[in-house]
C-alpha cells in the first residue's frame, strides 16, 4: 500500500506560496512571470536557477535589439539590412539571455545566504539585501546602456538632444525594470532559503517617487555621457563641403603590387614606359606590413591606418543568416576560433568588402568633391555604391566571366550592358596578349603561372581602356600581376628549397613579367596633353617587406611639381598627394602629408570627410561569394 503521504518539502512551498500571494508580490504581471517557479519548485537552488532564466529572458528581449544597433554602429560591414539586423538582434539576446540569467541566480543565491542567520533580523535585512541587489544591476545596466549609446552614435553626445533624451530615457526604464526583477527574485530566493521566514511586504511606491527615481537615474546617465564623450567631439557631417581648386589637369594613378625595387632598377633601361613614368621624379615610401593586400592598399587609398579604415584582411567571416561581414581576429587564434565557428555552422568564410572599410578612399572624396572618377580592381570595393562615380570592384572580373544579373560588382549599373557588350573582344585580347609573351615551354608550370597572371592583368587593363578615360578627372587601377607571380614562383614549401638553377629560373621568369607589364601599361602609363600619370608600387606579401616607389609624370613638366624628388614619404602620403594634386582640400584625419613642393602652408585643409556613404547597393543578381573564394584561393591568397 502506497500512501500519499506529502513532502515536507510540499508544505514549505504552499507557506512560501501564501506569504507572497499575501505580501502582494504576485499582484503585478511581471511579478507572477518572474516567481513562477517558487511557485512550483522547493529548493532555494532550482527557484534561483528558474527565476534567473526568466530574468534572463527579460533581460534579452529588452537588451537584444538595443545591442545589435550599438554593434551594427561600431562594425558597419556586419548589418546590410533589417534581415541582418533581426539576426543579429536574436544572436545577442541569446547571449544577454544566459549572461543575465547566471548572474541574477548567483546575486539570488549570494543574498540568500547573507540573510540566512539573521534571526530576528531578517525581515529588515533581506529588504535591504534584496534591494542593494537590485539597484547594483540597474545601475551597471544603466552605465552600460548609455556607454552603448556614446558608441553607437558616434560620440556626437548631446549635439543630437532629441535622439540623446530619446535614448536615456528607454536606457533608463529598462534598467530600473531589470534591477526590479533582480530584487523580486532574490527576495524570492531568500524566502525559500529561510523555510517560511517572514518576508518584507511588497512595496508598491507612489508615481512621483518612481519618477523621482528615473529623474536622478537620467541625470546620471546623462552626466555620464557627457564625461565620456570627448568635449570637442561633434558630428561629423557624411557629406562636407569641399571646394576644389581647379588645376585644369585630369589625374591617372596606376597601383603596381609585387614590385621588388632591386629588380626593377635592374631592369630599368630596358623598361621604356615603366622606367620613364619611374623616373627621376619619384618619392621611396617607407617598408610597411604588406603581407595582406586588402589592408595594405586600403591604407594607401584611404591614407589612414587599419585601425582607422577597419580593413585588416582579405579573409573575414559571415555570420550565420547575416548578410554583413566580421573581420576575423588575426594569428594562430584567430584562425582557431573561425575554424571551429565554421565547423558549427555558425559563421562562413567571405572576402573583405566596402561594408568594412570606415573611411573614405580618394575617389570617394574626389568624387564627392564634384569630380568624376573610376576605379578599377582595387581591394575593398565590392559592393559598389548604386550613385556616384564609376566602380569596377574587385569581382568584376568574376561577374563578366559568369554573366547573370548585377550583385552590385560595377556601377552604374548601366556600365555592365556596355561592358558586357565589349567583353568577348577583351577578353581575347587579354588572352592572346598573354600567350603571346608567355609561349608553352619546356617549363610548362612556370610558363602557366606567367600566362593566368598576364591574362588578369591584361583583362584588369582593357576594363580601365574601354572606359571613357579622357572624360574622367580621376582614375585609378589596381594590377596585381606581380605579386601572384612572385608568390607562385618562389613561396617555400613543405618540400624543402628550390636548386640553385630552379631558383634562377624563377627570378629570370619574373624579370620577363616586369618587361611584359612594361609593354601592357604602355597606353595608360602615356601622359597625354592635360592628364598627370601618377604610379605606386608595394613589394607584395613578402618578407621582409620591402621599400614602395611614388611618382609622377606629365607631358610638360608639371608632375614635377607633384611629389618632391628628395622627399621619403610612407603609403599614408599617397593619398594626400593625390587629392592635393586634384585640387581637393586634405582632411586633417589623414595620417599621412602630400609629397608636393608647395609649402604646407600652402595647402587648404579641412576638419574631416565624413564617414564613408551608407547608400544601398543595387543587389539583384546571384552573390558569387564563394566562386571568389575559390578564385583569391588560386591565386594564392587564401588558404
Amino acid at each position: 500500500m502506497i500512501e500519499n503521504t506529502p513532502h515536507p518539502g510540499d508544505t514549505r512551498v504552499d507557506e512560501l506560496r501564501q506569504q507572497l500571494r499575501a505580501l502582494g508580490y504576485l499582484d503585478a504581471g511581471v511579478n507572477r512571470f518572474l516567481l513562477a517557479p517558487a511557485r512550483e519548485r522547493r529548493r532555494p537552488l532550482a527557484v534561483a536557477l528558474g527565476a534567473g532564466a526568466r530574468v534572463g529572458l527579460l533581460a534579452g528581449a529588452l537588451l537584444g535589439p538595443a545591442a545589435a544597433i550599438g554593434v551594427g554602429a561600431r562594425i558597419p560591414g556586419l548589418v546590410s539590412g533589417v534581415r541582418d539586423a533581426a539576426v543579429l538582434a536574436l544572436y545577442l539576446a541569446v547571449l544577454f539571455s544566459v549572461a543575465v540569467g547566471v548572474l541574477a541566480s548567483i546575486t539570488s543565491l549570494t543574498a540568500a545566504s547573507m540573510v540566512r542567520g539573521a534571526g530576528q533580523r531578517f525581515t529588515s535585512r533581506a529588504r535591504r539585501v534584496s534591494s542593494a541587489a537590485g539597484w547594483v544591476v540597474a545601475i551597471a545596466c544603466l552605465a552600460y546602456l548609455t556607454l552603448w549609446w556614446r558608441t553607437a552614435n558616434a560620440s556626437f553626445g548631446w549635439s543630437a538632444p532629441i535622439w540623446t533624451t530619446a535614448a536615456l530615457i528607454l536606457a533608463v526604464m529598462i534598467s530600473l525594470l531589470l534591477g526590479h526583477a533582480v530584487r523580486v527574485t532574490t527576495l524570492a530566493v531568500t524566502g525559500a532559503a529561510r523555510g517560511g521566514g517572514s518576508l518584507p511586504p511588497s512595496q508598491t511606491r507612489s508615481w512621483p517617487l518612481v519618477f523621482a527615481g528615473a529623474v536622478i537615474a537620467f541625470v546620471g546617465a546623462a552626466a555620464l555621457l557627457v564625461v565620456t564623450t570627448s568635449a570637442g567631439t561633434t558630428l561629423d557631417p557624411d557629406r562636407p563641403p569641399l571646394t576644389v581648386a581647379s588645376v585644369g589637369q585630369r589625374i591617372r594613378l596606376i597601383a603596381i603590387d609585387g614590385v621588388d625595387t632591386t629588380i626593377y632598377a635592374q631592369l630599368k633601361p630596358s623598361l621604356r614606359h615603366l622606367g620613364s613614368a619611374l623616373g627621376d621624379v619619384r618619392a621611396i615610401l617607407s617598408a610597411q606590413d604588406t603581407s595582406d593586400p586588402a589592408r595594405a592598399w586600403t591604407t594607401i587609398a584611404t591614407g589612414v591606418s587599419p585601425e582607422r579604415h577597419g580593413v585588416h584582411a582579405i579573409e573575414t567571416r559571415r555570420l550565420a543568416g547575416v548578410r554583413g561581414v566580421l573581420t576575423a581576429g588575426g594569428g594562430a587564434i584567430g584562425r582557431v576560433i573561425g575554424g571551429a565557428t565554421d565547423m558549427v555552422r555558425l559563421t562562413r568564410p567571405a572576402i573583405a568588402s566596402r561594408d568594412e572599410r570606415q573611411a573614405k578612399t580618394m575617389w570617394e572624396v574626389a568624387e564627392e568633391a564634384g569630380l568624376r572618377t573610376a576605379v578599377v580592381n582595387w581591394w575593398a570595393t565590392w559592393p559598389a555604391p548604386a550613385a556616384g562615380g564609376i566602380v569596377i570592384t574587385d569581382r568584376a572580373v568574376l561577374r563578366l566571366e559568369r554573366g547573370g544579373a548585377l550583385d552590385a560588382e560595377i556601377a552604374p549599373a548601366i556600365l555592365y550592358d556596355q561592358l558586357r557588350a565589349e567583353w568577348p573582344a577583351i577578353r581575347d585580347y587579354a588572352r592572346a596578349t598573354a600567350e603571346r609573351a608567355f609561349p608553352a615551354t619546356i617549363d610548362t608550370p612556370i610558363s602557366d603561372i606567367l600566362r593566368r597572371s598576364g591574362e588578369l592583368d591584361a583583362t584588369i587593363a582593357g576594363i580601365a581602356r574601354a572606359l571613357p578615360v579622357d572624360s574622367l578627372d580621376f582614375v585609378t587601377v589596381y594590377l596585381p600581376g606581380p605579386d601572384i607571380v612572385q608568390n607562385a614562383l618562389l613561396a617555400t614549401s613543405d618540400r624543402g628549397a628550390f636548386a640553385p638553377s630552379s631558383a634562377a629560373a624563377r627570378i629570370e621568369a619574373i624579370r620577363r613579367y616586369y618587361l611584359f607589364l612594361d609593354g601592357l601599361l604602355a597606353p595608360l602609363l602615356e601622359a597625354d596633353e592635360g592628364t598627370v600619370v601618377f604610379v605606386v608600387t608595394q613589394p607584395g606579401r613578402v618578407q621582409p617587406p620591402g621599400d614602395g616607389l611614388f611618382a609622377a609624370t606629365s607631358a610638360h613638366g608639371t608632375a614635377e611639381r607633384m611629389i618632391d624628388r628628395s622627399a621619403k614619404g610612407t603609403p599614408l602620403d599617397v593619398a594626400p598627394t593625390v587629392l592635393n594634386a586634384l585640387g581637393v582640400p586634405l582632411s586633417r584625419e589623414l595620417g599621412g602629408r602630400s609629397l608636393g613642393l608647395a609649402s604646407p602652408q600652402a595647402a587648404r585643409y579641412v576638419m574631416t570627410y565624413g564617414r564613408p556613404s551608407t547608400q544601398p547597393s543595387s543587389r539583384s543578381g546571384q552573390p558569387l561569394d564563394q566562386e571568389m573564394i575559390d578564385r583569391l584561393r588560386s591565386l594564392g591568397y587564401v588558404k
